[in-house]
């Protein structure tokens, strides 16, 4: 009952919001494993992620039967059938193929990373690309989460000074 009431609000929202987002130049894309969703939903989803591909805004991440362990397993999974086939060499592995396996492939690395509820860790949550990530905790709760508290992560994030896992000359 409760995976029904999801895949109905879920649609719903697909319906109603695609077109806004659209407008307003954002492309969107589904990251998880999209297999356990009802093919309905996953045909909804890859014509919303189609008709947005080729915008240039705010790239829009949703996360859906998304886990962090996941992603990282299916990619090695990914990367030892491609090395069985020959597709790959493990000298060919580097940080940059690995990327091209998940579920981000194409997409920058994450520079905030926000996390909302007061809760002081990422949860399993784009592990291998928030690698470099600067994060923000806020204790709000995500429905709570205003543009102005938006607004005051950005001007924390300007702040920082970034450096990438190298060392201060």
């Amino acid at each position: 009952m409760l995976l029904l009431k999801f895949r109905k609000l879920f649609s719903h929202y697909l319906d109603t919001e695609i077109q806004e987002m659209h407008e307003n130049n954002v492309q969107l894309h589904f990251i998880g494993d999209l297999t356990a969703l009802h093919p309905i939903l996953q045909k909804k989803m890859a014509e919303a992620e189609k008709l947005t591909a080729e915008n240039t805004g705010v790239c829009f991440n949703v996360a859906v039967n998304y886990g962090g362990h996941s992603e990282i397993l299916m990619a090695t999974r990914a990367i030892g059938q491609d090395m069985l086939a020959g597709k790959l060499t493990p000298e060919g592995l580097n940080e940059q193929v690995f990327a091209e396996y998940l579920y981000t492939k194409k997409q920058p690395p994450v520079d905030l990373l926000i996390r909302t509820g007061g809760d002081y860790r990422i949860s399993n949550f784009l592990l291998w690309q928030s690698a470099y990530a600067e994060l923000y905790f806020s204790e709000k709760n995500w429905p709570d989460f205003s543009p102005a508290d938006f607004e005051m992560a950005l001007c924390d994030f300007q702040k920082r000074e970034r450096r990438f896992g190298s060392i201060k000359a």
